[in-house]
């Protein structure tokens, strides 16, 4: 790839050259400030040849074009060695991550063989644990049984040197019933492969049979003495139910008296009764009669008959009678004093005309 030239820049010799090490006084006066005559000033240069050339008067278009153009070339080629770098850097990235895979599933593999190592080590701890806790809790109920067989042992032991020790006290009677069987006849007894057991069972026999007689006995005795209180209870009970129908005998014969005496009044009373009901009936007979005979002489010929009508309806009839007669009567007494009212009145008005 072409490459621009780069300019140089001509300049004169300089007639001398001036190294400052020192600032000096900052407040030195401006003549002090001015150069020496013989001291020559050029000017600094700042750009870089690129930009002298873009910013130079002389410098052509052409140039400039192909400056550009180079500057194009060079960064093409960058981009193209960048590519090829990223290009690179992503292979590298692949094989990383495939290696990183492959050192992910080499791990997952790991931990699950290290996952089942440690399961297994847990299932073996727990058989273990629990082994040990069976064997721990036999342990106990041996140890247990063991101690409950101890004492079972110290109490047979206690047992039987209590029993030893009621042998040996009843050993004197072991010597007596011997010594009785000697004196017992021979036939007493049943056959028996040991006597000291056909005496003992003979006995026992004997002490039940004396047992269940004095218990029949007392039973007896006990069934005489509750039949005793029975009968003294039915005595007493019979007295008490004596004395009891005794008093309602006399409270009967009480009542029985006053019933009779109430009798006598009742019969008293009924024949007063009789006679007066008696004299009461005559006296209705005689008042029906009374109003009979009343009845057909105050009866007029548009009532109906007598024999159809009752008591009240006659009694009625009779007042109805009554009752025209006393006005009739009436009347007439009001007529009779008018007329007298009326011959007193011509009496004087002759008297008055006489005069």
């Amino acid at each position: 790839m072409p490459l621009l030239k780069t300019s140089t820049l001509d300049l004169e010799e300089p007639k001398q050259n001036v190294f400052v090490t020192q600032l000096g006084d900052h407040t030195r006066n401006e003549e002090d400030e001015l150069p020496p005559e013989d001291v020559n000033k050029y000017p600094i240069v700042k750009e870089s040849a690129a930009q002298l050339i873009e910013t130079g008067l002389n410098t052509t278009q052409k140039t400039l074009l192909l400056k550009r153009e180079v500057e194009v070339e060079q960064v093409t080629e960058e981009l193209r060695v960048k590519r090829a770098e990223f290009q690179q850097r992503m292979e590298y990235c692949e094989r990383r991550r495939g290696d990183l895979q492959q050192r992910q599933q080499e791990m997952k593999d790991r931990v699950k063989k290290f996952e089942k190592f440690i399961d297994e080590t847990e299932a073996k701890r727990r058989r273990a644990i629990h082994k040990y806790q069976t064997e721990l809790k036999l342990k106990e109920q041996k140890e247990s049984e063991l101690d409950q067989l101890l004492t079972q042992l110290d109490e047979l032991k206690d047992r039987h040197a209590f029993l030893d020790e009621r042998i040996q006290k009843h050993k004197k009677f072991e010597v007596y019933l011997m010594k009785v069987l000697d004196h017992v006849p021979e036939n007493y007894l049943e056959v028996n492969d040991s006597m000291l057991r056909a005496i003992m069972d003979r006995h026992r026999t004997l002490a039940a049979t004396n047992r269940s007689l004095v218990e029949r006995v007392q039973d007896m005795y006990d069934g005489v003495e509750s039949a005793t209180k029975e009968l003294n209870q039915i005595k007493t009970n019979h007295v008490q139910k004596k004395l009891v129908i005794n008093k309602q005998l006399a409270e009967l014969q009480n009542i029985q008296e006053e019933r009779t005496d109430m009798n006598t009044q009742l019969e008293e009373m009924f024949f007063t009764d009789m006679t007066s009901f008696r004299d009461q009936n005559e006296l209705l007979g005689r008042i029906k009669m009374a109003i009979n005979n009343v009845s057909e002489k105050c009866v007029k010929a548009q009532d109906p008959p007598l024999n159809s009508l009752e008591y009240e309806e006659k009694l009625s009839l009779i007042m109805a009678f009554l009752v025209d007669k006393i006005a009739v009567e009436r009347m007439a007494r009001l007529g009779f004093d008018g007329d007298m009212y009326t011959l007193d009145s011509r009496r004087k008005s002759a008297t008055s005309s006489k005069s």
